[in-house]
């Protein structure tokens, strides 16, 4: 049986890789792989032993979007586990002995980007940083040793050419000093020694093929012509290389010039590959019900069944596709769309499937009318359709040039409906329609309207406005902001009076859309603003207002709503419940159907619910009655089909894609060679690869594997005291010890450790191995102790779940105390991690306390983008034009939180997507020098609006940023800096950092001249 083999290596006559999620070992002489690991995860990327005896490896687990990896040693009959960084980026890079490994893993670092190597003992676990700094790869032949930085496989994003493409330094001392030894307009990776010529893989010629050059960095020759897929991971023992291209491996022979494709038949069962039972509510996207049914679609299957007995049966095709966006009509039969290629399907209840065949684009929502006869479409062209079913008319209705229309509903009568038009950039209207095609704008084009929904008796249509605009102040920043914006609203549909001002003589309720002054008939609830998301009309004068609550946006993990109910009748709001997560009303809108963390719901609208009660009586759904079946192969097919066809619809440029139906061709090709999610992913990220753009990503949610054990933090360095028999505390991380999550725990209360004290023991177990090791899956440890007197303590320590923000803060201030030192307080600092919420949050959290200094040094290093440059540089753009002076005190900056005249950036080429954007535009402002390297260069955007079936995601880039003076040169190149300035290896090993030298060097030098 062909596999799909991965991460290839070889040691003599052994070969070992990867495939159905373990590691195989064979020789080449029979070629019978032998499965070396079984069931720990998936396992990856082994290294064989000097001696052939053993196999290092990663095993990484990912189950329900949490992940982690570590490294395991197997052989001599016994696995276990070496590492405990719990890292999915932590890999061996070979073998310095029989007893150690040297490892790369980004444990310790500020940043996931910056990835460092250790030797590893096998037998104990202890380990050694080596004095290189950011590494991505390493070769070790005598006294030369070779580092890579840079990307080493990148399959998402072929042709790459940025900033990060990577490039070889070269040590010829045992790495006491190096000098960058190659670099290519293409990626540059795996150094491998083979006697005097340095072999790597790279894509500068179009396609991953494997070349050399001598240990001067010259003489380059190509010794592979691969015109297919990419040749990827390559590895050597110092006499051959293999590789893998195309799920396969290639043997190749420097010395004969010989290239062979191994013949590998894989004795496996593809366990993964069998069917299996999921979880029916892990994987519920959507929920409808009537009077008379529920359905719901989870795992991309749609599911029929009475709410409280009986039995529950499977609409549309059973395996191998994925349903979204569900409609259920009186009958039980559904309206769905087929994913698979976007059509309209409508599904029996005896079995029966029949498509629209219309080709309408990637349709985002559907909505059909009251009397199942008639269906709003729209699509990712922005367009709005009106198909009717009897006579299968379709009729454009309206198109919006700015965004998806994503929100309609329908009138009782189904002849009128409403939606929500993008009538700018920023701005929304609702718009009334009639089935002739006769459209009228209800709302002004100058607010932001949506959720549009008409009560069941037709009199009234409600939607929510973001309009009523009352700024608080912010608590930290000088700045007003509008938390609470939106109210519900409502148009009363004919010219009589609104529930909130009827008249002294009795009206008839009038149901008739009368279209003539309609804009005036707009009327406010009385309630005040929140954060409401929808609104929905219920019978008996009933509305729903669901809202979530105002939380920050660093952590906001899963977030749960409010339904409150508004009464027309008494004029009152209360709660009906909470902690929602989403929820539709039953087409006559008498029930409604609740989707909660752990369970379904059907309720009455005029009856407030205990959510106490269990069985009918609390409206709960038996759910335990559906049974989501998957066949992984049928649904893996799909999932490539799909992530496929997304790129295709999405991708910014229509005629960007050359070919495009060739690359589905050549990776189906692949897909019956795959035994596992995880080699889906690879696969995925191959053909997306094809693009050759930015943002092209696969995300996945879960390798069905354990969930990964956490392991506490300690929030130290130490190293093994042989003598003591103990582990030394070498360093205690510190940011600003009052605030969250920036201090060790060995610095708390109580607790109050020192470098140079030495833990004996933990939770009284003495530390033999990894003092890591003792803390996995723990909260909390009682710690023997030495000090660095002598003295014997214990304490007890509750630990950190995550050490990357205290690593990280511990970084920025120790950067922006050698700052104030070296400018003699001159000059302030801030670091921007991100352009998302955190680098907002830390961007201000440093301007507030350093923007009154004479000057600036602003870094963006490893800055991994997001949404909110422009915020940043408007800030910096404002610049201080002088002093209020007071009695007492220091004088104040004006504009007050204005920026000093002079400004330095830095940035690397590990700055990318919107910390390119900030480099480029701090340039062209003109806010300063910019030093650094050239950043990663990827600019084309995206908006993830979907998952897959299993819960994944894949983007699409979508949106090109293209600029007056350079058009879109920044993608796939990046932006240079006014001052080009590296940081070698040897600078790591010495703590010197010569980019924030030289940005110090200049803002003094700058305000020198100013002065």
């Amino acid at each position: 049986m062909k596999g799909y083999y991965l991460h290839p290596d070889i040691r003599g006559n052994l070969i070992a890789f990867t495939s159905d999620d373990d590691v195989w070992l064979m020789t080449l002489d029979d070629m019978k792989p032998i499965r070396e690991t079984s069931g720990q995860g998936v396992a990856i990327r082994p290294k064989i032993s000097l001696d052939g005896k053993k196999v290092a490896y990663t095993v990484i687990w990912l189950r329900k979007g949490k992940g982690g990896g570590d490294i395991f040693i197997t052989g001599n009959g016994e696995t276990k586990r070496v590492t405990f960084f719990s890292s999915m980026n932590t890999r061996v890079l070979g073998w310095l002995s029989d007893e150690e490994i040297l490892v790369l893993t980004d444990f310790h670092t500020p940043f996931p980007q910056w990835s460092e190597t250790y030797k590893i003992n096998i037998n104990d676990g202890t380990m050694e940083k080596m004095p290189f700094g950011p590494v991505s790869n390493i070769a070790i032949s005598g006294d030369i040793i070779i580092i890579a930085r840079g990307y080493q496989d990148l399959p998402f994003w072929k042709g790459y050419k940025g900033g990060t493409k990577g490039e070889f330094w070269i040590s010829y001392d045992k790495g006491n000093t190096f000098n960058k030894f190659l670099s290519l307009d293409g990626i540059v990776s795996w150094p491998m020694i083979i006697r005097d010529r340095v072999y790597f893989l790279s894509d500068y010629e179009g396609i991953s093929n494997l070349y050399s050059v001598n240990l001067e960095g010259k003489d380059l020759r190509k010794h592979t012509n691969f015109t297919e897929y990419y040749c990827r991971n390559a590895s050597s023992d110092g006499r051959r290389i293999v590789f893998q291209n195309g799920g396969d491996i290639y043997l190749y022979d420097p010395e004969k010039q010989e290239l062979n494709l191994l013949d590998i038949n894989l004795p496996t069962d593809r366990k993964k590959k069998q069917g299996k039972f999921v979880e029916v509510l892990d994987y519920t996207t959507e929920a409808v019900a009537n009077d008379k049914y529920l359905s719901l679609i989870s795992r991309g299957k749609v599911f029929l069944m009475r709410p409280w007995d009986g039995p529950v049966v499977q609409l549309g095709e059973k395996q191998g596709v994925r349903y979204k966006q569900i409609q259920l009509l009186p009958n039980g039969d559904a309206i769905v769309v087929d994913a698979n290629d976007d059509k309209l399907a409508f599904l029996g209840k005896d079995g029966s499937i029949k498509k629209l065949n219309a080709d309408l684009g990637r349709i985002e929502r559907i909505k059909v009318s009251p009397d199942g006869k008639k269906i709003l479409i729209s699509n990712n062209r922005l367009e709005l359709w009106l198909y009717e079913v009897d006579t299968a008319n379709l009729k454009l209705i309206d198109k919006s040039e700015y965004n998806v229309i994503y929100q309609m509903d329908w009138h009782p009568d189904s002849e009128w409906f409403a939606y929500t038009f993008p009538e700018s950039y920023s701005t929304q209207s609702i718009k009334l329609a009639h089935i002739s095609g006769k459209v009228i704008r209800i709302t002004s084009p100058y607010g932001y309207d949506f959720s549009p929904s008409f009560d069941p008796d037709g009199r009234y249509l409600y939607f929510l406005s973001a309009r009523h605009l009352d700024p608080t102040n912010d608590k930290v920043i000088f700045n007003l902001s509008f938390q609470r914006v939106v109210k519900p609203y409502l148009v009363v549909l004919s010219n009589t009076y609104s529930p909130f001002n009827q008249s002294l003589e009795e009206t008839a309720n009038d149901k008739k859309v009368e279209i003539e002054g309609i804009e005036d008939r707009v009327v406010i609830f009385p309630v005040d603003e929140d954060y409401y998301i929808r609104i929905e009309g219920a019978k008996n004068n009933k509305v729903f207002l669901f809202s979530l609550p105002i939380k920050g946006s660093r952590y906001p993990g899963e977030l749960f709503g409010k339904l409150e109910i508004f009464d027309l009748d008494n004029k009152t709001k209360e709660l009906y419940v909470d902690n929602v997560k989403s929820f539709s009303l039953t087409t006559d809108k008498g029930k409604i159907l609740i989707l909660f963390k752990d369970s379904i719901r059907l309720l009455d609208v005029n009856i407030k619910p205990d959510l106490n009660a269990t069985g009918k009586k609390g409206g709960i759904v038996d759910l335990s009655r559906v049974k989501v079946y998957v066949e992984p192969e049928k649904e893996w097919k799909q999932i490539l089909r799909e992530a496929w066809k997304l790129m295709q619809q999405n991708y910014w440029k229509a005629d960007g894609l050359k070919d495009w139906e060739s690359v589905l061709l050549k990776y189906e090709r692949l897909i019956n060679r795959i035994s596992t999610r995880y080699e889906l992913s690879d696969l995925i990220q191959e053909m997306q690869g094809e693009t050759k753009t930015s943002h092209s990503y696969e995300m996945p949610y879960d390798y069905d594997t354990a969930e990964p054990l956490p392991i506490g933090g300690l929030g130290a360095d130490f190293e093994y005291d042989k003598e003591n028999k103990c582990y030394r505390i070498t360093r205690i991380y510190v940011g600003d010890p009052t605030n969250e999550n920036e201090r060790s725990p060995l610095r708390d209360a109580g607790v109050q450790l020192n470098s140079g004290d030495c833990i004996k023991a933990v939770d009284s177990e003495e530390v033999k191995n990894n003092i890591i090791s003792y803390l996995v899956n723990k909260d909390q440890v009682v710690l023997d102790i030495i000090t660095k007197n002598g003295k014997a303590k214990r304490v007890t320590v509750k630990l950190l779940k995550d050490e990357r923000f205290l690593i990280y803060r511990y970084w920025v201030e120790k950067n922006r105390e050698y700052v104030h030192e070296k400018s003699k307080g001159r000059l302030g600092y801030i670091h921007i991690p991100d352009m998302m919420y955190q680098g907002f949050a830390e961007f201000y959290r440093l301007f507030m306390s350093e923007f009154h200094r004479e000057g600036l040094v602003v870094d963006v290093r490893f800055n991994r983008g997001g949404f909110i440059s422009g915020l940043i540089l408007e800030k910096l753009l404002l610049k201080r034009m002088g002093y209020m002076v007071r009695r007492n005190g220091k004088e104040l900056p004006h504009p007050f939180f204005s920026s000093p005249g002079v400004i330095v950036a830095i940035t690397n080429q590990y700055t990318g997507s919107d910390g390119d954007i900030f480099s480029y535009l701090f340039r062209k402002y003109k806010l300063g020098i910019l030093i650094g390297r050239r950043t990663w260069g990827g600019v084309i955007g995206i908006d993830v609006r979907d998952k897959l079936v299993d819960n994944s995601a894949v983007s699409q880039p979508e949106f090109a940023l293209h600029f007056h003076d350079i058009g879109l040169k920044i993608e796939n190149y990046g932006v240079d800096p006014d001052i080009e300035v590296d940081i070698k290896p040897e600078d790591y090993a010495n703590g010197r950092d010569p980019q924030l030298d030289t940005a110090i060097g200049l803002a003094l030098k700058q305000l020198e001249e100013k002065s």
